[in-house]
């Protein structure tokens, strides 16, 4: 009966989200088909498919214009590592238009369900959270503009919270495997990686070798794709590194030292590393084994990062979800009333102003949130972890 009332609120909130979306951003997702950010995406693995070299500076503009990119490039070569240009060439058989409308609906399935699994394995007797995660995930700000855009976000949100489902059922390399979509933009998990790693290998687990197969599938996985690509496409380096690594550190992101330099002015972007540390320090408090674990360093991967868009901080439905599972019911209800405000209501009113300045204050306050709910339960171990690596 639980179980029932709980799927209804998570259809029910999901056709919610979905009418909106349709109801206000319709129009402008069919008016940016082809001319959307996945367009850019796309143009690589097109170009790759047609036989261009994407990483060549001398030509890629060109290239790209003349295999059916609408903007022109703003960079010398093309904007992603070799392994995206493998692993999406199956959609560049498609027109931009039609590949982006595959690529939505096949990451769009993929979130609803595993968010889906998420909730059902953290939060199973909570039906009203289902129905709010699942406008979230819809019709948020950060929702709605992967979207418009066709950015990524949907795939990674599905794959973090499979992950994490894998460790817990003790499916280490599948878990291991699935973690390759990391390398499409590293800097987003850089904390949720080392936080999934050493979960995995913290000792005195009951059976410490489903966290080494773990952590060796994901390396191994991680080596081949790399290699492989490498072999196909060894033009990548160091061009990607010199026009796409380099030149994007110096476009304005959305990270905790953008916040500061808005609300502190120039000299305000020198407090984010020692916040970043201060951050990293806290969460090192929390017991790998505890529950509260996972939910505070994969929130820190969005709140610390080095480099992310507003788009980005749809990832943190997932350790609200986690940090909302391992909290007792007062708490529990904060935590996921907080985060719908914050990612529904701040975010949309950033969008009134200077999102990119200030979105990074939603991750930072998502993550304090987190993590000062959790931080009573930083040592407590519950006894069934200690007989996984999850």
């Amino acid at each position: 009966m639980t179980l029932r009332r709980t799927d209804v609120a998570y259809f029910v909130g999901l056709g919610v989200g979905l009418a909106g979306l349709l109801i206000f951003f319709w129009s402008l997702r069919v008016a940016k088909l082809g001319t959307d950010d996945f367009s850019l995406i796309w143009a690589g693995p097109r170009a790759f498919l047609l036989g261009h070299d994407p990483y060549d500076p001398a030509t890629w503009r060109d290239t790209a214009m003349s295999v059916g990119q609408v903007q022109i490039p703003f960079h010398l070569v093309y904007l992603y590592p070799p392994w995206v240009v493998i692993a999406l060439a199956p959609f560049a058989l498609l027109s931009a238009g039609d590949a982006v409308i595959l690529w939505t609906l096949i990451g769009m399935s993929a979130a609803f369900v595993a968010m889906r699994a998420l909730l059902r394995a953290y939060l199973p007797e909570a039906d009203w959270a289902h129905g709010v995660v699942a406008v979230l995930l819809t019709l948020s700000a950060p929702a709605a503009i992967t979207f418009v855009t066709g950015q990524w976000t949907f795939v990674f949100v599905a794959a973090l919270a499979a992950i994490v489902l894998f460790l817990r059922v003790g499916r280490p390399v599948a878990a291991g495997i699935l973690s390759v979509v990391m390398l499409v933009k590293p800097p987003l998990f850089v904390f949720s990686a080392l936080g999934l790693a050493v979960r995995a290998l913290w000792p005195t687990t009951a059976d410490p070798g489903t966290g080494r197969r773990f952590v060796l599938a994901a390396t191994a996985a991680g080596l081949a794709t790399i290699a492989i690509s490498w072999l196909i496409l060894p033009s990548w380096w160091p061009a990607w590194f010199e026009h796409i690594a380099v030149v994007q550190v110096g476009i304005e992101p959305v990270t905790i030292q953008t916040l500061f330099i808005q609300v502190f002015g120039l000299n305000g972007g020198w407090l984010a590393p020692p916040a970043v540390l201060v951050m990293v320090i806290a969460a090192l408090q929390f017991d790998p084994r505890s529950e509260a674990w996972l939910p505070v360093w994969l929130a820190l991967s969005i709140a610390g990062v080095i480099y992310s868009n507003t788009y980005d901080l749809l990832l943190l439905i997932v350790p609200m979800v986690l940090a909302a599972g391992a909290l007792p019911p007062g708490r529990r209800a904060f935590v996921i009333i907080s985060g719908a405000v914050l990612l529904f209501f701040v975010m949309w009113y950033l969008h009134t102003i200077y999102v990119r300045g200030y979105a990074a204050g939603v991750a930072l306050l998502m993550f304090v949130i987190i993590t000062a709910l959790l931080w009573p339960q930083r040592r407590a171990v519950d006894a069934a972890l200690t007989g996984s690596a999850t």
